[in-house]
């Protein structure tokens, strides 16, 4: 579930990522000689010293550390609760990081490091960007390769047959919006959308195809520049005031996402706001201001908000986020947390198989995995090496959050189509 604030440095990381490549297939030889160094080849999945070794080459630094330690977190909570029930196969995951500083250039050669040390499986940032160098160390090597968090549709396929992104997607998320908002009779949309990122762009595109072919209508939309720290939305609000539409859809980034939702209120435009995981956060209602943090409603991977105050919330979801609270100390801080805990129970079901003993019989089990029920949400299938996840819709009522409604994602595709 890759985090929009990532790909602000889309065009230098990816030169970054493309200078990268060079060195690192230059330490191609090496990591497979240290790789059969450590026993049982490249790829192999088998017990080794009582253990199965994770390496985990994400950000503890830099502008990327925010998601991926969010996202890292959430894998130590999944891995706990795995040994907890005898591991894989009645082997324990152990877990060797590196901190990849935000930097893909960094981030190879932390992967390289990781291999070197024996790593069997490979996970990589939360990012596109920030993860494909790596991410190709890792399918050079034969490892399942792993970015459990990334919302991407082109991630697999820059990379290989062997790497998995996990994120929802912005298909899913996008399509999740235009069935809602066409549920719920709003017939014409009002659209502030940041054009800056594709994270956005995309959600428009798969928004407007299901919405409109079902009769809606995006009857006004007005560009912002949340990533530019963009506080004043007076302008877009006068627009809005002017259009009246059914329902207002904001496509930005946090905090400025919330700033034009706090200022919308204010100016008494009472309207229901529809957007996605950018606005998955307790900090919204705080910053909105709890009496005003009404009708407002997101589409997400996994309905946690209300894991300690919702008794609707999936009872495993709450066991989660207390597991998570008692080894960090806090609340999971974002979306990128319970999306990697919940890719990696979905990667755990595969790795159970007793014909998975490699990355290539790994990666064909999870390929194979249709509706697949983990905490709090399904994995509806992997195309193209991403998850498909079936959505669900979160709404805030006088600041508290609710799940409202969750889709199947085979369902909702094959009604865009």
């Amino acid at each position: 579930m890759s985090h929009p604030h990532l790909m602000r440095r889309r065009w230098p990381v990816l030169m970054a990522a493309g200078a990268t490549l060079v060195g690192a297939l230059a330490g191609t030889a090496a990591c497979s000689t240290a790789s059969a160094r450590k026993g049982g080849g490249a790829g192999s999945l088998a017990c080794k010293d009582g253990k199965i070794l994770v390496g985990v080459a994400k950000a503890d630094s830099g502008f990327a550390s925010f998601f991926d330690v969010a996202g890292k977190r959430g894998l130590q909570v999944a891995i706990q609760e795995i040994n907890a029930r005898g591991g894989i196969k009645g082997c324990q995951i152990q877990t060797i990081t590196g901190d990849t500083k935000s930097d893909p250039a960094i981030a190879a050669q932390v992967a390289r490091s990781l291999v070197a040390k024996g790593a069997q499986i490979l996970v990589v940032a939360d990012d596109f960007d920030t993860g494909v160098a790596a991410a190709r160390i890792g399918q050079r090597e034969g490892l399942l390769t792993l970015s459990l968090a990334a919302s991407s549709t082109v991630f697999g396929k820059a990379v290989g047959d062997r790497f998995f992104s996990g994120g929802i997607t912005t298909t899913e998320l996008g399509l999740a919006q235009a069935k809602f908002s066409l549920e719920r009779k709003w017939r014409t949309t009002f659209q502030v959308l940041d054009p800056g990122l594709a994270y956005f762009t995309e959600q428009d595109t798969a928004y407007r195809k299901l919405y409109e072919s079902g009769g809606g209508k995006v009857s006004g939309a007005d560009r912002v520049d949340s990533l530019g720290g963009q506080s004043d939305f007076s302008a877009t609000i006068s627009k809005i005031k002017a259009a009246d539409p059914d329902v207002v859809q904001a496509l930005a980034v946090f905090p400025a996402v919330g700033t034009f939702v706090k200022q919308l209120r204010a100016a008494g435009v009472d309207k229901p706001v529809l957007g996605n995981i950018t606005l998955q956060t307790r900090e919204l209602p705080k910053l909105v201001g709890t009496g005003r943090a009404d009708a407002i409603y997101y589409a997400a991977q996994v309905y946690f908000d209300g894991a300690d105050t919702d008794r609707k919330t999936d009872p495993a979801i709450t066991k989660f986020a207390e597991a998570y609270q008692k080894m960090f100390g806090h609340f999971p801080e974002q979306a990128n947390a319970p999306g990697a805990y919940q890719t990696f129970l979905a990667v755990d079901a595969a790795l159970q198989r007793k014909d998975v003993t490699d990355a290539a019989s790994a990666a064909k089990a999870m390929r194979e995995q249709r509706g697949l029920k983990v905490p709090g949400g399904t994995l509806d299938h992997w195309q193209d090496g991403y998850a498909v996840w079936s959505p669900t819709i979160v709404g805030l009522d006088g600041g508290k959050p609710g799940s409202v409604t969750v889709y199947n994602a085979t369902a909702m595709r094959n009604e865009a189509s």
